[in-house]
């Protein structure tokens, strides 16, 4: 007998379990930490089970047992098994539940709300950084916030800037995906000392923060070792929920949170120090499963997604460091061997499938990619192979697959007319191909405007102008407008010629092989 599921209501936590009982049994409830130490228990109590079922009040005083973790316990003393977090909500908890709004075109962009009319977009996203919109103390124009009964603080002029950002975009028509960021010195964080002494990841490598020997860890993981890391993220996660998925949208409207960036290359951007990705996805699991909690308490509908590079199967950023940088694919296996585990919510995958080489646009010319789920890299090339894998049945959630984002990739120029050419070539097949698959939601491009501190590549849809402000188009620019319109069908011939018709047929209409030759016999988890 096990904890098959556990449903929040309005006012009751209800925990199922597999077999039929009558009695009494034991639960205990915990802090949902995850790491050295468990977390600090905050009840045990004694429950009648009826036909196998409990039911719990889901209120204690101030406290929402919402995010908890629960054990249940026989008589004998012996402990079952099974879920542990709430895995279901009742439709009477979330405050919204109006359907997910999917933009009617899967072109995506950061960019002016002016271009966001032109150009026809209506997704869009943009980075929150926790150290940036948060303060651990009440001043003046701060904004209180409750959550799971203690009071935490926002900093009142960043929500303001973040409120017109949001509204300015949805009043040109673009639904927002927020990528949520724990940034201790980056992307406008205030690095107050005593927030960061409780929100950064304890394991963060302070030391490689401006690294000039090795990688730089531009973005601390979540904390989810501590309660207190929790509290301030399970806050930074509800606040931005219940503001920005309002049914009247008077903030503007964000229905999906990415949880950090490209965590498979967890060093640079999503930083715990040295752990294996077993430890590491177990932690960042859980920081998907809080989110998701908190999100859905207020929006029936919202999305959580998981961060990855192009690295997929048996290769990583720096094969060096295995304990910094991981394939994304074990991330992705061991996050749904935890969500079987402790039981399984709705996280879903932003992915990167920028050309295996940055520097260069013509991602049809890829060798590594391969039509397997072996695949060293998925780019744009073989891009079929992630929905194929996350179609298998193992990996569907109440009988759906998972859905996909393809939340950050570009196409670089070079300074030269034909590389320009290459990149709108380039992304006119990728959009066609991105077009044919039902669970892809989002194609955006990396950047709207070069970046002089992009690592020496040009990924914006514009130059950038001497001043810094946004220069004329590149042709990548008028292809993207073209998408979705009368005129796409002029574009697709143009990169057809281009590209050539063969290889541009062969990759519009790949074959997948739906395995792989080194699977062990179970099928299980490979690494």
């Amino acid at each position: 007998m096990s904890v098959k599921s556990i449903t929040v209501t309005g006012e009751q936590l209800i925990l199922q379990l597999s077999e039929p009982f009558d009695g009494e049994l034991f639960v205990r409830e915990q802090v949902a930490v995850v790491g050295p130490l468990a977390g600090r228990e905050l009840s045990m109590v004694k429950v009648a089970c009826n036909d196998g079922k409990l039911a719990l009040p889901r209120f204690v005083g101030a406290h929402d047992r919402i995010y908890s973790q629960f054990t249940v316990w026989l008589p004998s003393h012996e402990k079952m098994d099974g879920v542990k977090y709430v895995t279901d909500f009742a439709e009477d908890v979330a405050d919204w539940s109006y359907a997910y709004p999917q933009p009617s075109t899967k072109k995506t962009l950061g960019a002016t709300p002016e271009d966001i009319r032109l150009l026809g977009i209506k997704q869009t996203h943009t980075n929150i950084n926790l150290p940036q919109i948060m303060t651990p103390f009440e001043a003046e124009g701060t904004i209180p916030y409750v959550c799971d009964g203690k009071t935490y603080y926002f900093i009142g002029e960043e929500i303001e800037a973040l409120d017109r950002w949001m509204q300015e975009r949805w009043e040109a028509g673009a639904l927002v995906t927020g990528i949520l960021l724990n940034a201790p010195a980056r992307f406008g964080s205030k690095q107050d000392p005593l927030l960061m002494a409780d929100a950064i990841h304890p394991n963060f490598a302070w030391e490689a923060q401006n690294s000039e020997d090795g990688p730089t860890a531009f973005i601390s993981a979540f904390n989810m070792e501590t309660e207190e890391g929790q509290g301030y993220y399970k806050a930074f996660v509800e606040f931005l929920a219940e503001r920005y998925t309002r049914e009247d949208a008077k903030y503007g409207r964000m229905c999906g949170f990415v949880i950090s960036n490209e965590v498979n290359s967890q060093y640079v951007w999503g930083n715990a120090g040295d752990m294996p990705v077993a430890d590491y996805t177990e932690e960042y699991t859980q920081a998907m499963r809080l989110a998701w909690i908190c999100a859905k308490k207020h929006y029936a509908n919202h999305r959580i997604y998981m961060s990855l590079d192009h690295f997929w199967h048996k290769v990583n950023f720096d094969p060096t460091r295995s304990n910094n940088f991981y394939a994304g694919r074990a991330v992705v296996d061991y996050a749904l061997k935890y969500s079987l585990r402790d039981g399984n919510f709705d996280w879903n995958i932003a992915y990167h499938p920028y050309p295996e080489d940055l520097r260069n646009p013509d991602f049809y010319n890829d060798r590594a990619p391969e039509f397997t789920f072996a695949t060293p890299k998925i780019t744009f090339k073989n891009i079929e192979v992630l929905p194929a894998y996350l179609a298998q049945e193992k990996f569907l959630y109440h009988g759906k697959p998972r859905r996909i984002i393809l939340s950050e990739q570009g196409f670089n120029s070079k300074g030269d007319a034909f590389s320009e050419q290459q990149g709108a070539m380039a992304y006119c097949l990728a959009y066609q191909k991105v077009k044919k698959l039902d669970t892809i939601d989002m194609m955006t491009h990396h950047a709207y405007v070069d970046n002089r501190d992009e690592f020496g590549l040009n990924l914006g849809v514009r130059h950038i102008n001497d001043d810094d402000t946004p220069g004329e188009p590149k042709p990548i620019y008028y292809v993207i407008k073209d998408m979705d319109t009368p005129a796409e069908a002029k574009r697709i011939e143009e990169a057809r010629a281009f590209i050539g018709p063969e290889l541009f047929d062969a990759l519009l209409n790949p074959e997948i092989q739906h395995g792989e030759g080194e699977a062990n016999k179970e099928g299980d988890y490979i690494y």
